[in-house]
């Protein structure tokens, strides 16, 4: 519980990094998507939502803070669990073109499961590739970023598919 502690302490600092203290005067984004998430863990896979906060470094590299609450719900609300998934992440980003841009993330985070479950919550390591596509003014994304969930005894994989909008 301390190290969980521990990790929103530091994503709380992080977040409150402004733009101004960055290496220059490029808005934070703000991006809000449906998820679908599996656990090899518990075996189950479950819709839910995830929000994330970036701030850009440079034009190719940003930092972005993010989190998600999943609901594993397909066997009905008595046995339904739930998961937090809060993560760190860089994102580099590769321009194709103006209107698309291909980006991998990578960060950690926790995976923190409660409800009708025995599944433990742990750390995460992340690894993930997505694709934004330019709107007007915001952009629409899709992305898989997979993670290593490291438990007491074992280490199991949370697969999470993101579709969304980046405001």
């Amino acid at each position: 519980m301390r190290r969980f502690t521990c990790l929103l302490l530091f994503l709380g600092l992080t977040f409150s990094l402004s733009p101004a203290q960055a290496q220059d005067d490029r808005p934070t984004r703000f991006g809000l998507g449906i998820q679908m998430l599996g656990s090899t863990a518990s075996g189950n896979v479950g819709p839910g939502l995830h929000f994330r906060a970036s701030t850009p470094l440079n034009p190719d590299v940003s930092l972005a803070i993010g989190s998600g609450l999943t609901g594993f719900i397909f066997q009905g609300r008595d046995d339904a669990a739930f998961a937090l998934d809060p993560q760190l992440s860089a994102i580099v980003s590769f321009s194709t073109d103006r209107v698309q841009n291909m980006y991998v993330l990578g960060g950690v985070g926790a995976y923190v499961p409660f409800g009708d479950t025995n599944t433990e919550s742990g750390p995460t390591f992340n690894l993930g590739i997505g694709r934004a596509w330019l709107l007007e003014e915001s952009s629409l994304f899709v992305e898989f970023n997979p993670g290593f969930l490291v438990g007491r005894e074992s280490t199991t994989l949370v697969l999470p598919i993101r579709v969304g909008i980046i405001l």
